[in-house]
């Protein structure tokens, strides 16, 4: 073997390594959004590469299709092993990029399948050996370039696409995720095979034969990976839309539980009156007993009368009746799951704050402390401040678990179903209606909500 052959094998084995690597660190860009640490992306990436390496440099004992599903599968594990939640999204990684890694490297090649015969093997310059090694080599450099191109290109629109990345996916949406990405894959298969069986039984080349098979080949891998692409934003974009009817039936519900605390509110106005409008007959009862010197049955009548009236009078009083209605649903609740319920809030009177959109708040801060709370001696505690035109809320809670956060100032939710996550965006949503915001943190056993608000 000549010197100029033997740069010709090395310069081949070297692109392909590249090009293997590259694909490797790509794939752990791909899935590092969607992992909790960076290390498990990066282990992604190793095991991958590792994998294919294997693969690559023993006698080839099975085809590239499926040596570098093997590497797919590989990374998988890596990732369902490190971080066992959200499965379906973890087989949507691994599909996606099993995919757009054929299809992306697929059209690089197309283009420098072109280049290179144009200039590499051109009859101009035949036979002069190593400046065709020199084009050739300069060939495998851009076959790199665009390999790095086309799936950086691809991995960023995806993954700028793909918005709800902590969501969890249901078997539906995997499905619905995974089908673009298998009809690219198959027809890239397709193509394959009608270009080996031609080659196999002409002995020539089908894309020298018929030059527009290439071109059509080039069409179809970057219309699978415009497929990929619309079909995530698409899903985005129904997530959204999901998220907005959920919101819209979330404040519909709060506009009922409003209704009915006012009718509560209401009837308790009613029992208090009709009480007064009963007082002078009470008081003369009381004082036809006194005067009979019937003390015994004036102490009785005196416990039902003090009886009557903690059952109509509220425990706690905020300055606000609705506000009071809530709060004392909650400390009945409380008291049912045997919770201990403390409350020091106070309705900031004469200010611009709606008791609706504070209603809107303590449901649902209230609510998720309720569903969260837990550990030993469980507690919820509400209290509230005023300095000048700042309306502070402290709504804290005993929580044993441990928040995790992720893309965003606010923990990730471990609730599932299509309501998981809204609480606490319709409490900040509240919040900045008031030129204010929110904050959720976790200190030792106890997590802490505290909500700003601009009153005046």
């Amino acid at each position: 073997m000549s010197l100029v052959e033997k740069c010709w094998m090395i310069t081949s084995k070297f692109s392909v390594i590249a090009i293997l690597i590259i694909t490797g660190i790509c794939f752990g860009v791909f899935v590092y959004p969607y992992m909790k640490k960076k290390r498990e992306a990066s282990l992604v990436s190793i095991v991958y590469i590792g994998i294919m390496s294997v693969l690559y440099l023993i006698p080839q004992q099975i085809g590239n299709f499926s040596a570098y599903m093997l590497g797919v599968v590989a990374a998988f594990l890596v990732m369902y092993v490190q971080d066992r939640r959200n499965i379906y999204q973890k087989i949507f990684l691994a599909v996606t990029f099993f995919s757009i890694r054929w299809l992306a490297v697929a059209m690089a090649d197309r283009l420098d399948d072109f280049i290179t015969k144009a200039l590499v093997f051109g009859n101009t310059i035949a036979g002069r050996q190593w400046l065709q090694y020199v084009l050739y080599a300069g060939t495998r450099i851009l076959d790199i370039v665009l390999c790095i191109v086309f799936l950086a290109v691809a991995i960023g629109l995806i993954n700028k696409a793909y918005v709800y990345k902590n969501d969890e996916m249901s078997v539906k949406e995997l499905v619905m995720l995974i089908i673009p990405s298998l009809v690219g894959v198959t027809g890239y298969g397709i193509l394959q095979y009608y270009l080996n069986i031609y080659e196999k039984d002409t002995g020539k080349s089908l894309t020298d034969t018929y030059g527009f098979y290439g071109a059509l080949s080039f069409v179809h891998y970057f219309i699978s990976i415009i497929a990929i692409l619309v079909m995530t934003t698409m899903f985005q974009n129904w997530k959204v839309a999901q998220e907005e009817q959920t919101g819209q039936e979330l404040v519909l519900n709060q506009v009922s539980d409003m209704k009915k605390h006012i009718g509560e509110v209401e009837k308790l106005y009613q029992d208090i009156r009709s009480l007064r409008h009963d007082m002078g007959n009470h008081i003369q009862m009381l004082e036809h007993l006194v005067a009979e010197n019937h003390m015994d049955d004036a102490a009785e009548y005196m416990e039902h009368l003090k009886k009557e009236w903690n059952e109509i009078s509220p425990e706690i009083k905020t300055g606000s009746p609705v506000i009071d209605v809530i709060l004392m649903e909650k400390l009945r609740e409380a008291k049912e799951k045997q919770i201990r319920f403390i409350s020091d809030f106070h309705y900031p009177g004469d200010t611009k704050l709606n008791a609706f959109d504070l209603s809107v708040i303590l449901n649902n801060a209230l609510d998720n402390c309720m569903e969260n709370v837990s550990g030993e001696n469980p507690y919820i505690s509400i209290s509230s401040f005023r300095k000048n035109s700042i309306f502070m809320i402290t709504i804290k809670n005993r929580y044993e678990g441990v928040l995790t956060y992720k893309d965003c100032d606010l923990p990730e939710t471990t609730k599932s179903g299509k309501e998981h996550g809204i609480g606490l965006h319709n409490i900040r949503r509240v919040a900045r209606m008031y030129m204010g915001d929110i904050s959720l943190e976790q200190e030792n056993q106890e997590v802490v909500l505290s909500i700003m608000l601009q009153v005046e």
